[in-house]
Formats: C-alpha cells, sequence, structure tokens
C-alpha cells in the first residue's frame, strides 16, 4: 500500500515538474527588439543609400563609445507589403483590452497577427492568445522604445485566406478562440483602423555579433497607400534569446547600441510615438470613446 502511494506520489510530482517545464518553455521570451523613429523626410528619396549613410554614422559613433564589436553588412531592400490594423470604430473594443489586430501580406499571401501587450512579462505570458489553425505561431517578445520603457508582447500569427472577410468581431473571436472570454460585442463592425492602408518597405542585411547572439537590424518604412514619400522610418535591431535568457555581455552590447542610436539626434525624430500609436492617432476620431493604450 506504501509504495503505491509513493508511486503516485513520484508520478505526481513528474508531472507537476513536466507541467511546469512545459509552461515556462512555452512561455520564455523569445527576444528583445529595439525600436527607435528616425526622421522619415531624410528618407524621401534613396532610402538605402540614406540607411547607409545611418549605418556609417553609427559605425562612427560606436567606435567613439568603445564598442569592443563590430556592425558589418548593408541595407538592401528586402520586402514590401501591406499593412493593415483592425478594429471596432468608436469603441476601439481591442485596443482598449490591451490587443492589436494587425494584417500583413500581398495578394499571393496574407497573414494574420493577434498581439496583447503588457508593461508585466508575466501578464503578457499568461495571457492566452492561441490561433485556430495549423501553421500558427505563437511567440513572446519585448519590445524596447526610447528612453527605454519596455513592452512586452504576447502574439500568434497566423495564415489569413484570401476569402476571409474581417466585418465584426465575431470573425476575430472565430480566428483566435482565446479571446472568447472577453465577452467582446460579437456583432459589433470590424473597421480599418483610421482608413488606413500602408505600404511597409523593409531593409536588411546588417548585423553585430554581440557575443553569445547576434543583433540584426532592420529599416521599415510606412507609406500611407502608394504616397511617394514615406509617413514613418523606424530602426530597430532584433537580439534573440536563449530559453528566455540573455547573457549580461549580450544585453550591456545591446544597450549601448541603444543608447548610441537615441544618441543621434540628426537622425533621430522628435516623437515619442510608436508605430502602432501612430496609426490609432492617424484619425483621432477613430476611437472617439476610449483611452488609446
Amino acid at each position: 500500500m506504501m509504495f503505491n502511494w509513493l508511486k503516485i506520489a513520484a508520478g505526481t510530482a513528474a508531472a507537476v515538474v513536466y507541467i511546469t517545464c512545459a509552461a515556462q518553455a512555452a512561455d520564455a521570451l523569445a527576444s528583445k527588439e529595439y525600436k527607435i523613429l528616425l526622421t522619415p523626410s531624410l528618407f524621401d528619396k534613396q532610402p538605402a543609400t540614406v540607411a547607409n549613410q545611418f549605418l556609417a554614422d553609427l559605425k562612427a559613433q560606436l567606435k567613439t563609445v568603445n564598442f569592443d564589436r563590430s556592425v558589418d553588412g548593408k541595407f538592401t531592400e528586402d520586402e514590401t507589403r501591406t499593412v493593415r490594423f483592425y478594429d471596432s470604430p468608436g469603441t476601439c473594443h481591442l485596443n482598449a483590452s490591451g490587443y492589436m489586430l494587425r494584417t500583413r501580406g500581398d495578394d499571393a499571401a496574407s497573414e494574420i497577427t493577434l498581439k496583447f501587450r503588457s508593461s508585466s512579462q508575466s501578464t503578457a505570458a499568461t495571457t492566452d492568445v492561441s490561433g485556430s489553425v495549423s501553421g500558427a505561431k505563437t511567440k513572446l517578445e519585448d519590445d524596447i522604445v526610447p528612453p527605454f520603457k519596455e513592452t512586452f508582447s504576447h502574439s500568434t500569427t497566423e495564415p489569413l485566406a484570401a476569402t476571409k472577410k474581417l466585418n465584426s468581431l465575431d470573425d476575430v473571436t472565430g480566428l483566435f478562440p482565446a479571446i472568447k472570454s472577453l465577452n467582446l460585442p460579437k456583432k459589433d463592425t470590424l473597421s480599418l483602423v483610421g482608413k488606413l492602408d500602408i505600404t511597409e518597405l523593409t531593409y536588411t542585411g546588417v548585423d553585430s555579433d554581440l557575443g553569445a547572439k547576434d543583433a540584426d537590424f532592420s529599416l521599415t518604412l510606412w507609406y500611407v497607400g502608394t504616397a511617394a514619400k514615406p509617413a514613418i522610418a523606424e530602426l530597430s535591431f532584433k537580439v534573440k534569446s536563449d530559453g528566455g535568457v540573455f547573457s549580461a555581455k549580450v544585453t550591456d552590447r545591446s544597450k549601448l547600441i541603444f543608447d548610441t542610436m537615441r544618441g543621434m539626434t540628426q537622425w533621430v525624430s522628435s516623437s515619442s510615438t510608436t508605430k502602432t500609436q501612430w496609426v490609432y492617432q492617424y484619425q483621432p476620431g477613430f476611437c472617439s470613446s476610449v483611452k488609446l493604450l
């Protein structure tokens, strides 16, 4: 009898350990992304050339602060796609609840992302954002913007069928069943935030060895519709973790790069907003009855 009890206890303990480890693995911080808005008018012409001028300036500045690693490569155009944000006009139920709904892609293929954001890593990690189709990918990230504000995001991205219509909040819960617990008004209309169709151009090809991990740089330009000049320019670099862990040297070097970029006042935008905030503020009346997050 005692032997059987010990077997049950041992089995229970093992199960608890397994579940705990599985939860920790699922909620591990995948990456940190350091983001700074640059003055968009600087990229009105030949953005790749201008991006590499910024890169040359960054390298020169890093030498003055004794950065002990190199920054390699050059910016080249990566991809062009259409970006759209969706929410309920007037009420902005998703934003008011801490969520963001975004589609990205082109006529051939598109994806949809539901993202929950919080200043608390544990709150973001434990908020369920599960998708509904095979191929859905979920990740936990830390976005860092000046002066050093951290926002943790738990998101799921999945393919979006070309025939799928986004007309109401019920369509959102159909794609992401985990948010049914919010009890959103199912029949409330879902619309393009700010009536914005954003053309996104990205430039990649630059990285820096931080020690155990690399920093992968990206320049993102947003154009309103078919405009010839960008409305938003963001320079970012992403650092992946080792199972949610970042070594002290990787963290210190990342912060040194970030602080150096922040100090490049001839490049940095005076705006303190983020890309998502800019979208929600583009048409001030879109969220007329709520306070934007």
